[in-house]
C-alpha cells in the first residue's frame, strides 16, 4: 500500500493584512519554523477527521480521481483558531499529501488555489513570502523571505474562529475604510523584504498591527507594548483574525528575555518563542527523502 506524506509551516498571524488589493483584502502570512505533518496511506479504513481535513479530502478525491479507502492521518503541534495557520496546515497537508500518493505534480498556486476553495488560506505553501488574495485563491506577487528575526508570541487561550470573523458586516467595513494605510504598510513591507532590512519589515508589521488594534482591541496591547519598549524589540504583529500576536526582535537572546517577562505577567496563554522564515510545503513517500 502506497503513503505519502506533506508538511507545512505554521504562522503567528500576519506580516500584514488588509485592503490592500483594488477589489478587495489580500495578506502576507508571517510563516514561522512550526511545522505541521499529515500522512496518506491508501487501503486503510478511513479515520475521523476535522471538519476542514475531511472537506478536503472530498476535495482531493474529486480533483485528482482518488478513490478506494484512504486514512488520513493529521499531526498537528498547534491549538486551532488562534491564527496559527492550523487549518493550513490540516488542509494544505491533506491536499498535498494527496497529489504525491496520486502521482499529480501539484505546483503552489494550484494548492493555494485548492486551500482556499475549502476556507480563505495562508500563503505558507510559498517558497520564500507571498502577498496573496486569501479569499479568491490568487497569488498577487512572489516575496523574498524575511532577514532572521525572532518573536516572543503570545498565544492565549481564547479563540476567534477566522469563519465567524469574516462574516461581521462591520468588521470588514472598518478594514475597508482603512485601505490606504493599509497599501502604505505593504509598500514598507516589500522595500523590507527587498531590502533585506528588518527595521523596516517589522515597522510594516507594526503598522498592520497598529490599524487591527483600532479594528478589533486585543486585550494584551497594553503588555505587548510595554514588553517591546522594555527590551528593545523592533516591533509587534498580530494575527488579524486569530488572538495571537507577538513582539518581533533581532535575534533569541531579546526574544527569550522577553518571553520569560511575559510569562511572568500574563497567565490567560501560552508564551513561546520561534523564528520568522519564509514557506514552502514539503512532499514524499513516507520511506523515502522530502521534497520541496
Amino acid at each position: 500500500m502506497r503513503k505519502a506524506f506533506a508538511s507545512l509551516r505554521g504562522t503567528v498571524g500576519e506580516w500584514i493584512q488588509g485592503w490592500i488589493l483594488p477589489d478587495g483584502e489580500a495578506l502576507v502570512s508571517l510563516a514561522v519554523e512550526w511545522r505541521g505533518r499529515v500522512t496518506v496511506e491508501e487501503g486503510r479504513s478511513p479515520r475521523a477527521l476535522p471538519p476542514k481535513a475531511h472537506r478536503a479530502l472530498k476535495l482531493a478525491r474529486e480533483s485528482f480521481g482518488l478513490d478506494g479507502a484512504v486514512s488520513v492521518e493529521v499531526e498537528n503541534p498547534l491549538r486551532p483558531a488562534l491564527g496559527l495557520g492550523t487549518s493550513t496546515m490540516d488542509v494544505g497537508g491533506v491536499l498535498a499529501s494527496c497529489a504525491v500518493l496520486k502521482g499529480v505534480d501539484l505546483g503552489e498556486e494550484e494548492l493555494f488555489r485548492l486551500c482556499c476553495s475549502v476556507e480563505p488560506s495562508d500563503g505558507t505553501m510559498f517558497r520564500g513570502l507571498a502577498l496573496v488574495d486569501h479569499i479568491r485563491g490568487r497569488l498577487i506577487e512572489r516575496l523574498p523571505e524575511p532577514p532572521d528575526m525572532w518573536l516572543a508570541a503570545m498565544l492565549p487561550y481564547r479563540t476567534l474562529d477566522t469563519e465567524v470573523y469574516r462574516k461581521d458586516r462591520g468588521l470588514m467595513k472598518a478594514v475597508r475604510d482603512r485601505s490606504q494605510r493599509h497599501v502604505k504598510a505593504y509598500q514598507v513591507l516589500k522595500r523590507g523584504l527587498v531590502e533585506g532590512n528588518c527595521r523596516k519589515v517589522a515597522a510594516a508589521a507594526t503598522m498592520s498591527a497598529i490599524i487591527q488594534q483600532a479594528i478589533m482591541p486585543r486585550e494584551e496591547w497594553p503588555l505587548l507594548l510595554g514588553a517591546c519598549r522594555e527590551f528593545k524589540g523592533i516591533g509587534l504583529a498580530v494575527a488579524h483574525s486569530g488572538t495571537a500576536s507577538a513582539v518581533i526582535f533581532k535575534d533569541l537572546k531579546g526574544a527569550e528575555a522577553c518571553r520569560e517577562f511575559l510569562a511572568k505577567r500574563w497567565d490567560l496563554g501560552e508564551v513561546r518563542t520561534v523564528k520568522a522564515c519564509g514557506g514552502g510545503v514539503e512532499v514524499g513517500d513516507c520511506g523515502g527523502e522530502p521534497k520541496d
